[in-house]
């Protein structure tokens, strides 16, 4: 991901950049997740009287709100960059591409 970020800053590619930050999302969405699972188990007590089942749901909807956001600050900066494109390092970008691509085809057979 920390690759991704700078690939992304030395070549300018909002590619790299928006995969990165999504990649960022999606470890936040699972460590919120596991947090949330973890209260869920909790047993009920005190205000509440029914446990905190529906932390899972909230989390899931913090994620759905962070990745919408993600979203629009992408769109946002590509429509900047439709008016006055940056040169991009596409050697770079290939580069960081097929090392990802490589990377998660080796997590896929592990």
């Amino acid at each position: 991901m920390a690759v991704e970020v700078v690939a992304g800053l030395l070549a300018g590619s909002l590619a790299l950049l928006s995969d990165a930050a999504h990649m960022l999302t999606d470890a936040g969405a699972i460590a919120l997740a596991l947090v949330a699972a973890r209260l869920a188990a909790r047993p009920p007590r005190g205000r509440f009287t029914f446990g905190l089942g529906r932390a899972e749901i909230l989390s899931a909807q913090i994620n759905g709100a962070v990745l919408f956001v993600l979203a629009g600050v992408i769109a946002l900066e590509g429509v900047r960059r439709l008016g006055s494109a940056p040169d991009v390092e596409g050697v770079v970008v290939l580069v960081v591409g097929v090392a990802g691509a490589a990377v998660n085809l080796g997590a896929a057979w592990a």
